[in-house]
């Protein structure tokens, strides 16, 4: 294997937290000079509080994103456990129809509300909309793929675990 696709397996494997970590370290950046400009110099950045803003969308999404790679979501499993296997891996494929039906629409449904948003900019730096909306796109997307990639192991018959970004087996579903 080739230095090169090491290096973009990686990069593609912590996707998710590269881009929350960048968001977050925007946010802490961008409200830190607010208040510094607020209280220190006699202009305060208004620019600032739009920026976090931005940052904290693309934070919250990307970064469920991040937790659903990880199978960090709360899962109550008490009663699937105790079912029969067939019984169980069946309600398991539903559960996982259901959680792929509902990233599917997701996803459509950011994506046109994205779009809707080119015509309309933010207050302070007259960005379009879109550069906030996208977020739940790129989340919706990564959740996605995620998901989709554990339950086609788990339909496979290989094991049901959330994969994490070394692609070894995490905690269970």
């Amino acid at each position: 294997m080739s230095t090169r696709w090491c290096r973009a397996s990686t990069w593609g494997a912590y996707f998710e937290e590269s881009v929350a970590g960048v968001a977050l370290v925007v946010i802490i950046v961008a409200t830190c000079w607010g208040v510094l400009t607020r209280y220190i110099t006699a202009q305060p950045a208004a620019w600032s509080g739009e920026v976090a803003a931005i940052a904290f969308a693309w934070l919250v999404f990307v970064g469920a994103a991040a937790g659903f790679k990880y199978g960090m979501h709360v899962t109550i499993d008490m009663l699937v456990t105790r079912l029969p296997s067939g019984l169980r891996r069946a309600l398991m494929a539903l559960a996982d129809l259901l959680v792929l039906a509902f990233l599917v629409t997701l996803l459509i449904l950011a994506i046109e509300f994205s779009i809707d948003a080119l015509d309309d900019p933010t207050s302070v730096l007259r960005l379009p909309r879109t550069v906030t909306y996208a977020s739940v796109v790129v989340g919706a997307s990564c959740m996605l793929l995620r998901y989709g990639r554990t339950a086609w192991r788990r339909w496979q018959g290989l094991d049901g675990a959330w994969l994490d970004a070394s692609g070894e087996s995490g905690a269970e579903l």
